[in-house]
């Protein structure tokens, strides 16, 4: 006999706000120390010059030299002081708009102060690449500005957030083959760590049979996509939307030919998110528990947690033994058995209402009479009697 789900929310809220707004702090496009170029330079300070001797004409001419490579020394420093002072404050607000509960969007106030402080990174030769990095990272992944990413990756290659930008960007153009390329350097630079590809692993198997699957950072976007790449028989059909790539004009346009829809507004929050919801629900949706409570809730009414994501949309009728079999036999649950960091822990607490979920219907299960044996029952003989005939 199924038993079919209940919404069943015990705890949930407090289960689903373990996880941060922003569930890397390692995977912010932006870190948090600045790595303007280091200029090397031996030039004398103006403290150290000797008083000029009038008896020597080749003395003052050297002391004039000196003077002037002094000031030009002063300018140099000044600029760098200033760049690095401005990639401070890019950095700082960027990380403040990714770690916001409610919204992915940068607020007006913290865009143009960026784009203020990036006009005098422009000024400084030296910072070439902080410049061109910063200029596409503030441009919300628009495909027309790539050139930018591009300079700043001929500069520095490997540097994590280039590569971070490059990931984003080729998943906003949706070429496969460059997604493949910079997911691997994000496995090598441990971006995408064993947890995470584990536990995005469950993800889509918790999502598989849905059209849409909702996510919303660095971590669960990239390890979903990851592993579909690396599985393309599994889940094949399972369109992605990354929250913090709905920003981009060009990524909106790419979901659309694939039959998404999109409410009319440019704002990524709350009741953006409900609105798309409802838009698309004619669809199977899967939304990844990695989002920020706030998201969560505003559907709470309309989805069940399903392994580790809520389900809802046009979804088929779905029963408790579904949700056993899914974590008995499809759930690899590494982070819970395997892995002992921190951020496994903070994996491990999303995999909670499945198992309040499971507790209760084992519970339900031990309790009905009809599915245990008598305790009267006793057997009288060994022997097998034959019937009597009448």
């Amino acid at each position: 006999m199924k038993i079919f789900f209940t919404i069943i929310i015990f705890g949930f809220y407090h289960f689903a706000s373990a996880q941060p707004p922003e569930n890397n702090t390692n995977g912010n496009v932006l870190n948090t120390s600045p790595t303007i170029n280091t200029i090397q330079n031996s030039l004398v300070s103006p403290d150290s010059i000797t008083t000029v001797q009038p008896e020597s004409r080749s003395k003052r001419n050297d002391v004039r030299r000196e003077k002037t490579e002094s000031k030009s020394a002063y300018k140099v420093k000044s600029k760098k002081s200033q760049s690095i002072q401005s990639s401070q404050i890019i950095e700082q607000e960027y990380e403040q708009s990714r770690m916001q509960s409610n919204t992915r969007m940068i607020s007006p106030e913290s865009q143009k102060k960026m784009e203020s402080e990036l006009d005098k990174i422009e000024k400084d030769e030296n910072a070439s690449f902080e410049y061109n990095l910063y200029r596409y990272t503030l441009t919300n992944y628009d495909v027309s500005k790539e050139s930018y990413i591009n300079e700043a990756e001929r500069l520095r290659p490997n540097d994590s957030r280039v590569v971070l930008q490059k990931t984003a960007n080729e998943c906003v153009k949706g070429d496969s083959s460059s997604m493949r390329l910079y997911l691997e350097k994000l496995t090598q630079n441990k971006t995408l760590d064993q947890e995470t590809l584990d536990y995005t692993e469950d993800v889509v198997l918790s999502s598989t049979g849905n059209d849409l699957l909702i996510t919303h950072g660095t971590k669960d976007t990239y390890g979903v996509i990851h592993y579909q790449l690396n599985h393309p028989n599994s889940a094949a059909s399972l369109i992605v939307v990354s929250l913090e790539l709905m920003r981009s004009n060009d990524y909106r346009e790419l979901l659309r030919t694939k039959g998404v829809l999109f409410p009319n507004s440019n704002k990524i929050n709350t009741a953006y998110f409900q609105s798309f919801c409802a838009l698309n629900a004619q669809k199977k949706i899967a939304v990844s528990l990695t989002l920020p409570v706030d998201y969560l809730k505003s559907i709470s009414s309309h989805s069940v947690p399903f392994g580790l994501v809520l389900i809802t949309g046009n979804q088929k009728d779905l029963c408790l033994s579904d949700l056993e079999k899914l974590w008995n036999s499809k759930l690899n649950k590494r982070n819970l058995t395997l892995h002992k960091s921190q951020q496994a822990k903070n994996y491990a607490k999303n995999y909670r209402p499945t198992e309040e979920l499971l507790r209760r219907f084992e519970a339900q299960k031990l309790s009905s009479p009809y599915m245990n044996p008598s305790k009267d029952f006793k057997t009288k003989s060994s022997k097998i009697k034959t019937p009597r005939k009448n």
